[in-house]
C-alpha cells in the first residue's frame, strides 16, 4: 500500500496490482466502504491492467479530512489527485465507480476537468443524481438549508453510532444493509463484508459524506463527463430508480447502458466476473491502440 496527499494534507491510502506499464484502471469505491469492497475484480483484472484503488478521504486505511472537508468537491479532488500521482503526463486511465463512487467522478469531471481519462465505468451507481432528501433544497433559503443540514448531520452521526452499539444484532445490522445494498438472494458472506466496512466508517467521515452526496445533483454533472462512459446498472438496485438512471443516461455525452435483468446495488461483489469483463471491454475501447498507457 502507498499513499497519496491530496489538495489539503489529507492522506489517500492506495493499493495497485498488475503491469507497471499496462492500462490504467482506477477503481473509486462507495460511501461507507473501502477498497476492499472490488472484491476479486482487482485481481481479474490486474493480469493486463495496471489496477489503482484507494479509500475514499476517512474512510478505512486512509485518513481523516485536515480541515473537515468531505463535501463532493473535496472527494473529486482527491481522485484528481490520484490520477495525477498514478497516470503519466499525456496518458489516460479508465476509472470506474460502485454506488457513490460514480458522483465522485462526475464531480471530478465538473471540478476538475477530465484530464488524465479516456473513459469511465459506472457500476452500480447512478451517479449520485440526488438531492436533498425528501426536500427541494436548491429552491430552499440559505439560512433554511443550513438548519436542515445541521439536523441531518445529527441524525446521521447518532444512527452510526447507534450502529456500533448494536453491532451484535448481526441479524438487525444485514437486513438492512440487504434491503439497501443487496438482492434477496445475495451470499451471506458478501452482506457481511459490507456491513462490517459500514460499521467500521468513522462516524464523522460518514454522516458529512452522507449529507455530501444526498446534496448533490450528479445528472448535472454528467454532461461535463465528456468520455465514453458505459454504466452498468441491475434492474433490481434499490439505490438508483429508473427515473435516476434515465436521467444520467439523457445528460451523458456518451453514455452506453448495460442492464442486467434482477441485479442489486453491489455488482463488483455479486458479478465481479462480469464487472472485470466489461471493464475490461471498455478499457480496450477507449485507450488508444498499441499504447498501453493511453498517451
Amino acid at each position: 500500500m502507498t499513499d497519496v496527499t491530496s489538495f489539503d494534507g489529507t492522506r489517500l491510502a492506495l493499493t495497485t496490482a498488475g503491469p507497471a506499464d499496462a492500462p490504467i484502471v482506477v477503481l473509486v469505491h462507495g460511501l461507507g466502504l473501502s477498497s476492499d469492497s472490488w472484491g476479486q475484480v482487482p485481481d481479474l483484472l490486474a493480469a493486463e491492467h495496471r489496477v489503482v484503488a484507494y479509500d475514499l478521504r476517512g474512510h478505512a486505511q486512509s485518513g481523516d479530512a485536515r480541515n473537515g472537508d468531505y463535501s463532493m468537491e473535496a472527494h473529486a479532488r482527491d481522485l484528481d489527485a490520484v490520477l495525477r500521482a498514478v497516470v503519466p503526463d499525456g496518458s489516460a486511465a479508465v476509472v470506474v465507480g460502485n454506488s457513490l463512487g460514480g458522483g465522485i467522478i462526475v464531480a471530478r469531471a465538473h471540478h476538475c476537468g477530465t484530464e488524465r481519462v479516456a473513459g469511465a465505468v459506472f457500476a452500480g451507481s447512478g451517479g449520485s443524481a440526488v438531492t436533498f432528501p425528501g426536500f427541494p433544497a436548491r429552491e430552499l433559503p440559505a439560512p433554511v438549508q443550513a438548519g436542515l443540514r445541521l439536523g441531518w448531520m445529527k441524525v446521521l452521526r447518532t444512527v452510526v453510532l447507534v450502529g456500533k452499539r448494536i453491532r451484535s444484532l448481526e441479524a438487525v445490522s444485514d437486513r438492512l444493509v440487504r434491503r439497501f445494498a443487496f438482492t434477496s438472494d445475495a451470499p451471506r458472506e458478501t452482506v457481511a463484508r459490507v456491513r462490517e466496512d459500514f460499521l467500521n466508517s468513522r462516524p464523522r467521515a460518514l454522516a458529512r459524506t452522507t449529507l455530501a452526496s444526498v446534496s448533490h445533483d450528479g445528472s448535472r454533472m454528467a454532461p461535463d463527463l465528456a468520455v465514453p462512459t458505459l454504466v452498468i446498472h441491475g434492474s433490481a438496485d434499490p439505490e438508483v430508480s429508473e427515473d435516476e438512471l434515465r436521467r444520467l443516461m439523457g445528460a451523458l455525452p456518451d453514455g452506453e447502458l448495460l442492464s442486467l435483468p434482477g441485479e442489486g446495488h453491489m455488482l463488483p461483489l455479486t458479478r465481479p466476473q462480469l464487472v472485470a469483463e466489461q471493464v475490461a471491454r471498455w478499457a480496450a475501447h477507449v485507450l488508444p491502440a498499441g499504447d498501453p498507457a493511453g498517451g
